[in-house]
Parts: structure tokens; sequence; C-alpha cells
């Protein structure tokens, strides 16, 4: 699905998966107590029926090696995004969103062709 989405090899993460309960996918690095961890990794997304939908952590780890599907905003769109406003356009399905000009990357948002819906969770938006 990665690859598919974000055009972005497995193996250029050089990361393991573990899918949790509700289709919630973790991300860590292999070590030598992978057995006996409790928690594997940091989430890093949701399988949803019609894709991947990527954390904001998520966002970060596929983002910077991304070549599809990745839409930057503006400052203005950017800090609207931020404070979990959806945001107009005209794309479809699961993108990154990426603050243009920074190398900083907002999450995830699911696009109808009309707005690019807001994830970003209650507790980490900003007030304007």
């Amino acid at each position: 699905m990665i690859k598919e989405q974000f055009g972005v090899d497995l193996e250029e993460l050089e990361l393991k998966f573990y899918i949790g309960g509700k289709g919630r996918v973790y991300a860590y690095r292999e070590c030598e107590f992978d057995d006996i961890a409790k928690h594997k990794g940091i989430y890093f997304g949701t399988l949803e029926r019609d894709g991947l939908r990527l954390s904001i952590e998520g966002s970060f780890i596929v983002g910077k090696l991304a070549r599809k599907n990745v839409i930057e905003l503006d400052d203005l769109l950017a800090l609207k995004w931020l404070s979990g406003e959806d945001i107009e356009t005209n794309v479809y399905g699961y993108h990154i969103v990426k603050w243009k000009g920074k190398d900083y990357f907002l999450g995830c948002g699911k696009g109808n062709g009309r707005i690019l819906r807001n994830f970003v969770p209650k507790d980490r938006r900003i007030n304007k």
C-alpha cells in the first residue's frame, strides 16, 4: 500500500510493521528484543477500506521519500490545516500534507475531489 499510494519502497524505510487492533499499524526498527517487546513502535497509520491513512508521525517517515500523493500548503493554508480545518482542493484519495517551503509534514488527509478532509486529532490542533 505504501508503494502504491506514495511511491515509496518498504526497503527504503528500513522498518518493520505490526498491525494491531482496529487496523492500526505500528512501525519499529528491528532489534534483539522484538520477541519480548510489549509495544512495537510508534503509531504509523490505520488500514482503511480504501487505503492507508498515515498518522502525523507516519507522514514524516514516508513524506521525505514520497514520490506521489503529496500536497503542499502555503503558510495560510498550513495554519488552517493545523487548526483542524478541511482544505478546498481537487484531489482524490489519501495524500500526505506538507508545509510548502519547509521540510515539515502536517499529517494525512483524504480528498474527495472538492475538499481534503483533515484528520489532525483535536488534542494536537493549534488555536488561530
